[in-house]
């Protein structure tokens, strides 16, 4: 096979099981509501897709396509809070900006511990939660808010739990392109 046939496949790969974690994560967070508050799982979806598509960056091509799926991030939380307005904008970057450099960290440690078949899922969950504890601090200084540890922690937690499965997605797919890298 092919390195562009063998990359375009894992990618497809990737997001379709990184927008399938990201759905179950949020019923895990949220529990049955998750499906009838359309926003919520619409931004949860954002997660997973582009989400999936830093790391696929990450894994087969590199920095700068990774920067660039960050940009493709943010552009997505934009969308999410109509109308265009320079606050939605922050909002987004302040989300986008830690939880993208979480995958992007994600993804390189994942390549760099390649010869560990299983396990890693437990690092982009730990670095996803850190991502989104970040974020949740960077909201409530922006609002001016008092600094809780109860909100910090809730998104730290929705952090881990989207991160792990979102890790043992990757971790699976990342083992069927070994198998298929051997095929070659």
């Amino acid at each position: 096979m092919k390195k562009n046939t063998r990359e375009t496949l894992l990618t497809i790969l990737y997001i379709l099981l990184g927008i399938g974690a990201a759905v179950l994560a949020g019923y895990w967070v949220i529990g049955r509501p998750f499906f009838r508050h359309g926003s919520i799982l619409v931004r949860f979806l954002v997660v997973g897709f582009s989400g999936s598509l830093v790391y696929a960056a990450a894994r087969l091509r590199g920095l700068g396509y990774c920067i660039m799926m960050i940009v493709l991030m943010f552009l997505g939380q934009v969308a999410l809070d109509p109308p265009l307005r320079a606050e939605s904008a922050i909002i987004a970057a302040l989300w986008a900006l830690p939880v993208g450099i979480a995958f992007t960290a994600s993804g390189f440690t994942f390549k760099s511990l390649e010869r560990i078949p299983i396990g890693k899922f437990i690092i982009m969950a730990l670095f996803v939660g850190l991502g989104y504890g970040i974020g949740m601090v960077a909201f409530l200084i922006r609002a001016h808010a008092a600094l809780h540890l109860a909100p910090v922690l809730r998104q730290t937690v929705a952090g881990l739990k989207v991160g792990a499965l979102m890790g043992l997605g990757m971790e699976i797919v990342d083992l069927v392109g070994k198998a298929l890298k051997g095929q070659d």
